[in-house]
């Protein structure tokens, strides 16, 4: 029989980075792709209704925290199903009401509760750490060799992956620093690390895309400032200086491909392929209804590429303020968290991997791997918070009884 633990954890895992081997056969098997996603989405829901049933005084402990994440996702069902019922639509997205509703309710708002719920201790995140690297490992490994023997698409391709290649670029990236973390936390153990780090890179220079490339800059300019020593930081920008020269360069060269355009697009010519439009018509949106938004969707289905932009657009200041109540944990995160448990600190990258991709792409129930990393730290800093405070409490009671 599964016990309680066993069955978080394969949630867990799943929600995390085990979805991507649903994604994995609808492309080289020429099938369908709703025969694997609809089981995947009914495993999902499924399993979050039994954590949540179990965990339910994990839920009372943490009632404020349940209570806004609820409230948000709640007036966000509210505010999508208030514009399809009053604003104008062309059929392709009238069609994706009933979907956007069961993503919303089914596979996000209730797997993230479920998330939030489970006490992530150092053993379990030590353990999914360790599958999670050999999961991807296996993974982009057989995109990999599916690229090289059968597609030889090397340019906005997303492998074996049903994702779309941003996503599959950011597989790459979360597979890169899985890889440099092991690397550095077992010295004497280094080709695992090398093949995933390879693997990784070679996944996100095929994917094209540019946001795990900003994603990746912006977690060495973290690591730089936790360090903090003038001689790295020189050494940033004098690599800083060589790339954006060689992008230049590369550009105009015989060795220019799609990447390199779209690189030297962004730097030189400030071009975001369509996202400021976008941006700039979800900012009106906004001014035009300031306090709950209007539409949570552009009549098109597009939507503005920024998660604080589309907040805006679609629940106004309201839905903003919700939004940071929804994060207020965070205010609890201390560093020593990661220092006693250094196998958090993966998650709290992929977090910020994923919050550099809602800057850009996405919108706010489609992007559910933010979504997912957001729960998972809330709920690691608030099992380290409800540790500390126990541990003070029990040395403060044995004082008392003596």
């Amino acid at each position: 029989m599964l016990r309680k633990n066993n069955i978080e954890f394969f949630f867990v895992f799943l929600i995390t980075f085990g979805y991507i081997f649903f994604y994995s056969f609808a492309v080289p098997f020429n099938i369908p792709n709703h025969y694997f996603i609809v089981p995947f989405r009914i495993i999902i829901f499924s399993t979050a209704l039994y954590i949540i049933y179990k965990n339910f005084e994990n839920i009372k402990k943490r009632r404020s925290t349940i209570f806004f994440i609820c409230l948000f996702w709640l007036l966000y069902l509210f505010k999508t199903y208030y514009s399809f019922s009053h604003y104008t639509f062309v059929t392709r997205t009238k069609n994706l009401e009933s979907e956007i509703y069961i993503r919303i309710i089914c596979l996000n708002m209730i797997p993230f509760l479920a998330l939030v719920s489970i006490n992530f201790s150092k053993e379990m995140v030590e353990k999914l750490t360790n599958v999670i690297f050999n999961f991807l490992l296996i993974m982009l490994g057989c995109s990999f060799l599916y690229v090289i023997l059968e597609t030889h698409i090397f340019s906005r391709s997303s492998g074996i992956f049903v994702s779309y290649y941003i996503n599959t670029g950011h597989y790459g990236l979360s597979l890169i620093i899985l890889s440099v973390f092991y690397y550095f936390l077992s010295p004497s153990k280094k080709i695992k690390p090398i093949l995933g780090a390879g693997l990784g890179l070679f996944t996100l220079l095929i994917s094209s895309a540019r946001s795990p490339m900003l994603a990746g800059a912006v977690l060495v300019i973290i690591m730089f400032f936790y360090i903090n020593k003038l001689k790295y930081w020189l050494l940033l920008a004098a690599f800083i200086l060589v790339f954006i020269i060689s992008i230049y360069y590369l550009r105009y060269s015989t060795l220019s491909t799609e990447y390199i355009v779209r690189i030297y697009d962004a730097i030189f010519e400030g071009n975001a392929y369509g996202r400021s439009y976008y941006l700039s018509k979800g900012w009106e949106i906004f001014e035009s209804n300031p306090l709950f938004g209007g539409p949570t969707l552009f009549k098109d289905t597009m939507y503005p590429h920024n998660i604080f932009v589309e907040v805006l657009m679609s629940m106004g200041i309201a839905g903003f303020i919700v939004l940071g109540l929804y994060f207020k944990d965070l205010a609890k995160f201390r560093l020593r968290y990661i220092k006693e448990n250094i196998y958090y600190l993966p998650y709290f990258l992929f977090f910020v991997q994923y919050l550099v991709l809602v800057q850009t792409s996405y919108c706010i129930f489609a992007n559910i791997e933010f979504w997912c990393f957001s729960a998972v730290i809330i709920s690691i800093i608030l099992f380290c918070y409800d540790e500390e405070i126990k541990s003070y409490d029990s040395r403060g009671n044995t004082t008392g009884d003596h």
